[in-house]
């Protein structure tokens, strides 16, 4: 499949004008299985019924992030490739609970909307931890946050999110995480997987 490509004219080093530079907006993430995925479209769904405004993510876009890029120089892709490669091969396999709804920074004034883990993942921090330091001494910058949570909905903050409770959902295998490539179009995200690196079992 051919990958769309947003793309910056500015100079080269040598000053040239007119030279071609794309910037590809990247994303690292551990993926949720189909029935998680359902149980977390249900959440959205009963937060939406009660007519809380908010502004919703698609749930083929669900994911637990590990460590978000932001827009990508093309020329750097192939050694951030290498460098999360080598990162999850140190890692091994574990277990993440979606066991709870949550908001961030609060339920009292709501960013985000979230199905997450209702306490710490150690092994999720130690996987952003392992994944987000190599791509930093490339000079990638990331947030100190890594709990563990699916995104289901952003908004303004200004209204208390309703309390839903999340249905039971197995706890899920994280034996990889994804490179992701996100299109923004008039329909919304569009996410496009790039690369998959394993963890160790």
């Amino acid at each position: 499949m051919a990958h769309r490509l947003s793309v910056d004219t500015r100079s080269t080093p040598l000053d040239t004008p007119g030279a071609l530079f794309v910037r590809r907006r990247l994303f690292i993430a551990a993926d949720i299985d189909d029935a998680a995925r359902a149980a977390c479209a249900r959440v959205a769904e009963a937060l939406r019924a009660t007519g809380w405004a908010a502004r919703w993510v698609a749930p083929q876009n669900y994911h637990l992030t590990v460590a978000f890029l932001g827009s990508v120089d093309d020329e750097r892709v192939s050694g951030l490739i290498v460098a999360a490669r080598n990162a999850a091969a140190r890692v091994r396999a574990f277990d993440v609970p979606l066991d709870t709804t949550g908001a961030f920074p609060n339920a009292h004034k709501p960013r985000v909307a979230w199905v997450g883990a209702a306490s710490g993942v150690p092994a999720f921090g130690a996987l952003c931890d392992a994944v987000r330091g190599p791509l930093a001494a490339l000079g990638f910058t990331f947030e100190q946050h890594a709990h563990a949570h699916v995104t289901l909905a952003r908004s303004d903050g200004r209204a208390t999110m309703p309390n839903v409770e999340a249905p039971p959902i197995a706890p899920q295998r994280i034996t990889s995480v994804t490179l992701y490539e996100s299109f923004i179009e008039r329909t919304g995200a569009r996410y496009v997987a790039l690369d998959r690196f394993a963890l160790s079992t």
